[in-house]
């Protein structure tokens, strides 16, 4: 993939307290590990995924459904990642 690439999956939130801020900390720890942008967007309010205050400013609460985006190189990846959290409900 080139630095242009864009890649976005949709999740919803399973976890019964919402997106709070250990959730909110570990997304935007996966999304520092890759340089371009990575976004949450909740309809029409959107978040740099790198930062957990941004995070939890969706007010994303159970059952929210929400877009994970990725701008550059790596994309892809990035974006699985995330999915993969939201999927196992951030359960390490």
């Amino acid at each position: 993939m080139d630095a242009n690439s864009v890649c976005r999956q949709t999740v919803t939130v399973t976890l019964k307290e919402g997106l709070h801020l250990v959730p909110c900390s570990e997304i935007a720890r996966t999304a520092a590990e890759f340089a371009g942008e990575v976004r949450v967007i909740a309809g029409a309010k959107q978040a740099d995924a790198k930062s957990p205050m941004e995070l939890m400013s969706l007010g994303a609460d159970y059952g929210t459904r929400l877009t994970v985006e990725a701008v550059g190189q790596n994309a892809e990846e990035v974006v699985a990642k995330l999915v993969d959290l939201f999927r196992a409900n951030f359960a390490a």
